[in-house]
């Protein structure tokens, strides 16, 4: 491509030599031939270098972009290798030799970059695994992975520490590298070997347990018990002695491996253990031959000592902390052991001594037995005889409470009032002015009185239509509650509204409903203590809360959920904190005339006794002239409810 013009020129003036030779040419079309070769000459160059600058601006867009992106595997690289979490090492598998590892792996040896660059794989591990490391090198070669568990390992300074390493071949071509990863499991296994051995531990405390729940008996258990503390601690023998009353010397109830004149040197120096309250750890005489140390531990129960377990090594022998504080555990888990079998042994024969008495006491009571069966049934005679005899006294007493507070209490006042005047003959204003409005107020009480049988009469005939408008039901307690706030502070109760601010506006008669809370309230004062509180909440229901309370509305108003629709209610609960009401009269308080209770349990202050029995009677009428219905819940203190419809149904429903 170079030369293609160059031999396109020489092509061509070979043949206008060789058209000369047989024509002969004018000059000026041989000069112009040449001008003309020579100009497409100089275009191909110019194309030729063109085209070259292009080429190698691309190969060097392409030799800078391959550049970037080794750079970034490079980093990339690092970034993964610094970061990992254990130690990393690469060596060539061939030689041994490290090629690079990570922060971690240099932290760990405590060498620095230059020093590992120089090192290979068994200058890193402890001379007992050099013999080892060639089977690891064997497998890694031939399974292309390799793990080593449990291998020592050689800090710079000198130290060892167990580790685990876990390698995979890398064939690069040319050579084949090993990637390792190595972890620290010195801890790891630390924790593993006192885990065992709080384990094991804990084995033998409970073994103690269990084999007395089991029916062992005790020799059995201090026998095991006594074999399993040296399998534990390493002991090639052991002695437990217990200390009894009817000996003068300690008995010897378990031994292992120790010869008799041990057990008897043991058994002597029990013989003043008044230093013996503690675990301790004591060199052996003469007397153990053959025998390094003599671990002591003493058996006790409730600050009581009851006897020794000796525990014997051929070499002195160091207990840790914790280890101490087990032997102890197991010293007192003996000793309440064996005071158990003491106790149950004891209560035992105590058992059979009652049982034996209390069949001789079975004979000698039979007829006294008879007599007290007789006598039982005199007394369930005599009460039920007195329980009725209390129940016709209480209704007798309700009644008169009720005619005598109700009624005559207004009528006295009229009667004495016109007395006064008759016999004073209006001599001093103020007396006349006193008795004037003691008259003024019982007057006022029968007309309340009569005004209320009316407006009973005209809800039973459903005479009066309701007149509604909207409703919130705050703004309506909120006035009826400065209206009661007198008889609050006379009693200090307090009233609380609770979740009302979120109800709806609803179509009600105000002055109803005004009634009906005032009744509910002027109840909740009447049946609370001085300084109760009184609690008002509201929330909106839907028809599936009110069938899920069908057994309680339907003992109260049976057809209110066959005709409440499918329409949201209003629920309002007024509760108090009084004595409640029981389940049996909790009907009855909404008819007319009807009270519960005694009246000198039900008030206090200036307003004692219960009212006519008119109240709830007029709020059950009110509310279900509303196509509402009232119940009430009571167990330590009563809660009033009453639903009210925030949709109206056509027709008006039955009020009683």
């Amino acid at each position: 491509m170079h030369f293609a013009p160059l031999l396109l020129i020489v092509a061509c003036e070979l043949l206008l030599l060789l058209i000369e030779q047989y024509t002969p040419l004018p000059g000026w079309l041989h000069f112009g031939v040449s001008v003309s070769l020579a100009a497409v000459l100089l275009c191909f160059v110019a194309l030729f270098k063109q085209r070259e600058a292009t080429m190698v601006d691309g190969l060097r867009r392409e030799i800078g972009e391959m550049q970037q992106e080794a750079a970034k595997s490079a980093r990339r690289y690092k970034s993964l290798l610094e970061g990992a979490g254990n130690a990393i090492f690469i060596f060539k598998v061939d030689t041994a030799e490290l090629e690079e590892e990570n922060r971690l792996g240099r932290e760990l040896f405590g060498f620095t970059k230059d020093e590992l660059s120089t090192m290979v794989v068994r200058d890193l591990l402890d001379p007992s695994e050099h013999e080892r490391l060639r089977t690891f090198l064997y497998q890694l070669v031939r399974n292309g992975k390799a793990d080593w568990d449990e291998v020592q390992l050689k800090r710079k300074d000198g130290s060892s520490f167990l580790g685990e390493i876990n390698a995979r071949l890398i064939d690069l071509g040319d050579e084949q590298v090993a990637h390792c990863l190595l972890r620290d499991i010195t801890d790891k296994r630390r924790t593993e070997r006192e885990i065992w051995q709080r384990n094991r531990e804990l084995s033998i405390l409970n073994n103690m347990l269990t084999s007395m729940n089991l029916g062992k008996d005790l020799k059995t258990v201090q026998e095991g018990t006594l074999r399993q503390l040296m399998e534990l601690l390493q002991a090639e023998g052991g002695t437990l002695h217990l200390f009894t009353p009817d000996t003068s010397s300690p008995t010897l109830c378990a031994s292992q491996h120790a010869s008799p004149e041990l057990e008897q040197v043991l058994g002597e120096t029990l013989n003043s253990p008044d230093g013996l309250r503690d675990v301790c750890v004591v060199p052996l005489g003469s007397a153990g031959a053959g025998w390094g140390s003599l671990t002591s531990i003493p058996v006790s129960s409730q600050e009581r000592l009851l006897g020794v377990i000796h525990l014997i090594h051929r070499v002195p022998h160091s207990y840790t902390l914790e280890e101490m504080r087990f032997l102890e555990t197991v010293g007192k888990q003996m000793g309440n052991l064996i005071e158990q079998v003491r106790l149950f042994t004891e209560l035992t024969w105590k058992s059979e001594e009652l049982l034996r008495s209390h069949r001789l006491l079975e004979k000698s009571s039979h007829s006294l037995s008879v007599s007290e069966t007789k006598l039982k049934q005199n007394l369930a005679l005599v009460e039920r005889a007195h329980l009725e005899q209390v129940r016709l006294d209480r209704m007798k007493n309700q009644f008169l409470g009720m005619v005598s507070h109700e009624f005559n209490t207004p009528l006295t006042s009229i009667i004495s009032g016109v007395d006064h005047l008759l016999q004073q003959g209006w001599n001093s204003q103020e007396d006349a002015c006193r008795v004037l409005e003691m008259v003024r107020d019982g007057g006022l009480r029968l007309k309340a009185l009569v005004a209320d049988l009316l407006k009973l009469i005209r809800l039973e005939a459903r005479r009066e239509g309701l007149e509604t408008s909207a409703i919130h039901l705050r703004m309506l307690l909120e006035n009826l509650l400065d209206q009661l706030q007198p008889l609050f502070e006379e009693r200090g109760q307090v009233v609380t509204l609770r979740d009302l601010d979120h109800l709806p506006f609803f179509q009600g008669d105000c002055g109803y409903l005004e009634r009906v809370f005032y009744e509910l309230l002027l109840n909740a004062i009447r049946f609370s203590p001085e300084g109760g509180e009184i609690v008002v909440n509201g929330r909106v229901v839907q028809q599936e809360d009110l069938h899920q309370r069908a057994h309680t509305l339907t003992r109260f108003n049976p057809d209110f959920l066959r005709r409440c629709g499918e329409r949201c209610y209003l629920e309002v609960e007024v509760r108090d904190c009084g004595i409640g009401i029981p389940l049996q009269e909790q009907q009855g308080i909404f008819e007319i005339f009807y009270e519960v209770g005694e009246i000198r349990h039900h008030s206090s202050g200036r307003r004692q006794g219960k009212g006519a029995g008119l109240g709830l009677a007029i709020v059950k009428g009110m509310v279900e002239a509303h196509g509402g219905m009232v119940w009430v819940e009571s167990s330590e203190g009563s809660s009033f409810f009453l639903v009210l419809p925030l949709e109206q149904e056509a027709i008006q429903p039955a009020l009683f």
